[in-house]
């Protein structure tokens, strides 16, 4: 394969660009069937998710707990007077039945279903969060899939196109033309890109055990990857996304649910300077003397200094939850900023690679290697073209994936900030372009995939 033909099959890697216009109702959803599917299996299927909802569902379950009264106190009870059992013969030998009725300061009850009832809210947000997070890492492990397939692609051609340089140094070292060091100079450029596919292969593996247990998945079940990274451009302005993502996002929900929780709490502590009550009664059997019976009520007077205490706890609780929406609010809207930043920088970068860099790369490696096969130039100045070439090649393309994995948090209304580009770029060669490190696992054998590819199963 050319590299002008190759340079075509990655230029159809970019993401379309659309200029700002009105704003949505909602964020961007995926336009990719394939990743859509994924994303619906592993809502439906992921453990970590499912073991979240369960959890709400307990906390669902404490508001009825919290707004019970107390169960009634039963009891029995045998009175004898004298030594030996006396009952019907003595007055004051008793065989009785006793039953007693806590009754808390009317509104405990009620509060304290709010603030049991504010808790299972929060357990939804957590929720919300699990749900959140579990599409955008689907979404970063499926563009990570694809980029490290696109890489493994992109060096088995290069390594194609120095088995052509190969072929001509070995014409020439025929022809008395050329050394024996430039044969073998094309030789181990071959073979170094031959472990550089390696190394891709051996990621792309790790991506998809990756995605297969986000979804439940055996590690080696195939999932295709498109050639087009598919987008639904971003269109609001910096105002609308960072407006969506303070209705959207879960933490800041949380933060200002928090602090109606602890309002309810505040005033749950300020009735603990109030006292409950008990309601009791009884039922005494005398044998053949007439039966008695007995009624009364108590008053639990509270312990002034604790219920200081516990309004002093509930205020600071308050507080903090106030101060909490504060910093959520700042730390969301400058993630937001940073990460438009990143994107529209991402898609600028990527465009100057598209329409120029990798155009003229490509002229200049075809350029090298004509003048190289016609002896005008050493094979040093086809080495420096196309390792220029293939450095430039990987950068565009592990741009386009951060991109796309940065408008998959920008989804998910993360507090993260981005990493800067010149990082990513740096940090890339030797990691996930996501920005988390990753020792590439052993490649799989090939009967363990089921593409269709001589050279890689999972380059396809």
């Amino acid at each position: 394969m050319s590299f002008r033909k190759t340079s075509t099959c990655l230029a159809l890697l970019a993401v379309t660009i659309a200029r700002p216009g009105p704003a949505r109702a909602q964020a961007p959803s995926t336009a990719d069937p394939v990743l859509q599917g994924l994303i619906d299996e592993a809502l439906a299927r992921n453990a970590e998710l499912a073991a979240t909802r369960q959890l709400e569902t307990a906390a669902l379950a404490r508001p009825a707990q919290a707004s019970s009264r107390p169960g009634p106190a039963l009891g029995a009870m045998y009175q004898n007077d004298g030594i030996a059992p006396s009952l019907g013969r003595q007055p004051m030998t008793l065989l009785g039945v006793t039953a007693g009725q806590e009754i808390p300061y009317p509104g405990k009850l009620a509060l304290r279903r709010e603030v049991a009832q504010a808790d299972a809210a929060l357990a939804a947000f957590d929720v919300e969060r699990a749900q959140r997070s579990l599409i955008a890492s689907v979404k970063r492990a499926y563009y990570g899939l694809g980029l490290a397939r696109g890489l493994a692609d992109l060096a088995l051609q290069h390594r194609d196109v120095w088995r052509e340089v190969q072929e001509t140094a070995r014409v020439r070292f025929a022809s008395a033309a050329g050394s024996q060091q430039e044969l073998l100079r094309a030789q181990i450029e071959a073979t170094r890109l031959q472990a550089l596919h390696a190394q891709h292969h051996a990621e792309a593996w790790a991506r998809l055990a990756q995605l297969n247990a986000l979804r439940a998945r055996p590690v080696d079940t195939p999932v295709e990857t498109p050639a087009t990274v598919s987008l639904v451009p971003e269109t609001r302005t910096s105002a609308e996304v960072v407006a969506w993502s303070e209705a959207e996002s879960p933490e800041l929900k949380a933060a200002r649910a928090a602090v109606e929780r602890e309002e309810r709490a505040l005033a749950l502590a300020q009735l603990a300077f109030k006292p409950d009550f008990t309601v009791q009664g009884g039922y005494m059997f005398r044998g053949s003397l007439p039966p008695m019976w007995q009624a009364g009520a108590s008053v639990a007077l509270p312990s002034r200094s604790r219920a200081r205490a516990a309004v002093t706890e509930a205020e600071a609780h308050l507080a903090a939850s106030n101060s909490r929406v504060e910093d959520v609010r700042i730390r969301l809207q400058a993630a937001v900023e940073q990460r438009l930043a990143f994107i529209q920088a991402a898609q600028t970068i990527a465009a100057t690679y598209r329409d120029g860099v990798l155009a003229q790369d490509d002229v200049a490696v075809q350029s090298a290697r004509a003048r190289y096969g016609a002896g005008q130039a050493s094979q040093t100045s086809v080495l420096d073209a196309a390792a220029a070439l293939i450095e430039d090649r990987t950068d565009y393309l592990r741009l386009l994936a951060a991109e796309a994995m940065e408008q998959a948090r920008l989804e998910e209304a993360s507090l993260e900030a981005p990493m800067g580009i010149d990082s990513l770029l740096m940090h890339g060669r030797s990691a996930s372009a996501d920005g988390g490190g990753m020792a590439p696992p052993p490649a799989m054998p090939p009967s363990r995939t089921t593409t269709t590819s001589s050279a890689s199963p999972e380059t396809k």
